[in-house]
């Protein structure tokens, strides 16, 4: 079920990467809204394209799909499947990718026959599908689609599977891409599996406690407010003896003492650092190479040092935030 929303929740991420490039498919030349559904300002056409392609696809889908009926989700299906208006791709993730398994397929089928029509925008979703689906059905049908999209003048779109192993922190993502690169045969992605084959990580393996305690000997005086008391005093001088009358100041004083016991405890988590090998993407790498050097780095990158034919030169590649992928130079 976790992995499940993860899914979900990493395609509607990709959704509002995928928007710009629809909105220049809907509307073409126009300056692409930032998101669908409202989420930010937009060209009045794309906008207003979507939330009619939204109707007619949220229709469909109550009439045909949601009942359970065989006959009436076939009606339904061949429905979807009859929408060839790329504007339709947004629509059609929003209503049917979610944790139904059977809407999900069925969006991954409409999806390859809009990317076999040349919708970037529906590449891209299956690049993601691929990666984040949780079913492995679903993840390899999207491969497929993503081959059978392609053609010897247009290889198949796989710069977001690229950016996900080159960027995901998520092992388990990181291996999907690996495999759906190599299914592809995807030989750019070599220099990044050699870099993903074994990645150091921290493991926690126990913990530093440490107990203290003080001792804290406090002592004090207490001075109260002064008070006045008048008293007599006495002289003898040469006529006799002189009274007078005096203010005499008193001050009283209280010892204070008193002992204060602090004890406390401070747990430090211990890490020790170590390496993580990654048999998916091995598999990969000698599925890409025909070589198979292990979990060697070293000899890996030796390998590559020497140019081979097969494996096109490393260019470096920056990943602009809406997912299309541009050289460093420019």
């Amino acid at each position: 079920m976790v992995r499940s929303a993860a899914s979900i929740l990493g395609l509607l991420v990709v959704a509002l990467a995928a928007w710009s490039a629809w909105a220049e498919e809907a509307n073409p030349g126009a300056p692409a809204p930032p998101a669908p559904l409202g989420l930010g300002p937009g060209p009045a056409a794309a906008e207003a394209a979507f939330h009619e392609r939204l109707k007619e696809v949220r229709l469909i889908e109550i009439r045909n799909l949601r009942g359970g009926d065989p006959k009436a989700f076939q009606e339904g299906r061949e429905k979807i499947l009859a929408i060839e208006d790329s504007s339709a791709v947004g629509p059609l993730v929003h209503v049917l990718y979610g944790p139904n398994e059977r809407y999900r397929g069925l969006l991954v089928e409409a999806l390859g026959r809009h990317a076999r029509r040349g919708s970037a925008v529906a590449r891209a979703y299956l690049q993601e599908i691929a990666v984040g689906d949780s079913s492995a059905g679903h993840r390899r049908r999207a491969v497929e689609s993503l081959r059978e999209a392609s053609s010897s003048s247009a290889p198949p779109a796989t710069e977001r599977m690229l950016a996900h192993l080159a960027l995901d922190e998520v092992a388990v993502l990181r291996d999907r891409a690996a495999s759906a690169l190599a299914a592809l045969d995807e030989k750019r992605a070599v220099w990044l599996l050699v870099e993903r084959l074994v990645t150091p990580e921290y493991k926690l393996v126990g913990a530093e406690v440490v107990d203290y305690s003080m001792m804290l000997d406090i002592r004090a005086q207490v001075v109260g407010v002064p008070v006045f008391r008048q008293a007599q005093i006495q002289a003898a001088g040469p006529g006799g003896v002189a009274t007078a009358t005096i203010d005499l100041p008193q001050v009283d004083i209280v010892d204070f003492a008193t002992t204060i016991a602090m004890t406390g405890r401070h747990v430090g988590p211990e890490y020790e650092r170590i390496e993580v090998r990654h048999p998916e993407i091995l598999k990969a790498l000698k599925q890409l190479t025909g070589k198979d050097f292990g979990y060697d780095l070293t000899t890996w990158r030796r390998w590559l040092q020497t140019r081979p034919e097969e494996i096109p030169a490393w260019e470096p590649i920056r990943f602009k935030a809406e997912g299309k992928p541009v050289r460093e130079t420019e």
